[in-house]
């Protein structure tokens, strides 16, 4: 083992000079002194035995990192780091997605039940207005029979007339096509960058 600095034998004033010839050995281990410092340094060095002792063992370790070998890392080392990269964003983003589900999920579930209970205390405050209501929605019932009937009327009268019919199904291929164009989009933007290439 390397000798310490008998620190405490020594004036304080002597300790940060020791602390400064301690970094200036360490300069001088990565080749960053100058000519005015490193005279500085091998005359203390002459003159100080703790301060030779660290600066023969620093040469020592600084010697064996030098010459250890590099480690040179497995021939698909660089894919299998982006493989496993790509997984990790394949699964942060099915994580997100699953969390985004089950939070529209919980808030839609919310407001359903909001609203059933809002209209059970409508119900239940007026139910000497439920004859009524039976009537009214008794009658709104009439009348969208009557809407429905109407439409139907109206789809096969248009599927009747040949130039109806195609205005209609050129209408229908426009908005299945606009709407594939919008999830393809919707998917792109929500890959990971580097699958998009």
């Amino acid at each position: 083992m390397a000798k310490r600095l008998n620190v405490e034998s020594v004036s304080p004033s002597k300790a940060v000079d020791h602390s400064e010839y301690l970094m200036l050995i360490s300069l001088a281990l990565d080749g960053m002194l100058e000519g005015d410092e490193k005279r500085r340094l091998d005359g203390h060095l002459e003159r100080c035995s703790g301060c030779r002792a660290q600066w023969l063992l620093w040469q020592a370790i600084d010697d064996k990192l030098r010459t250890a070998p590099v480690p040179v890392p497995a021939f698909d080392f660089s894919r299998s780091v982006a493989q496993r990269l790509a997984q990790q964003e394949r699964v942060r983003n099915l994580r997100v997605g699953v969390m985004l589900t089950v939070f529209t999920l919980v808030v839609w579930s919310l407001g359903l039940v909001g609203v059933c209970a809002l209209a059970g205390t409508l119900v239940y405050t007026n139910l000497d207005r439920l004859a009524e209501t039976g009537l009214f929605l008794n009658e709104l019932w009439a009348v969208a029979g009557v809407v429905g009937y109407s439409l139907w009327e109206v789809v096969v009268e248009i599927t009747g007339t040949p130039t109806a019919l195609g205005v209609a199904s050129a209408y229908l291929v426009i908005a299945v096509a606009a709407i594939a164009l919008w999830c393809i989009l919707i998917q792109r933007t929500t890959q990971p960058l580097r699958s998009r290439a």
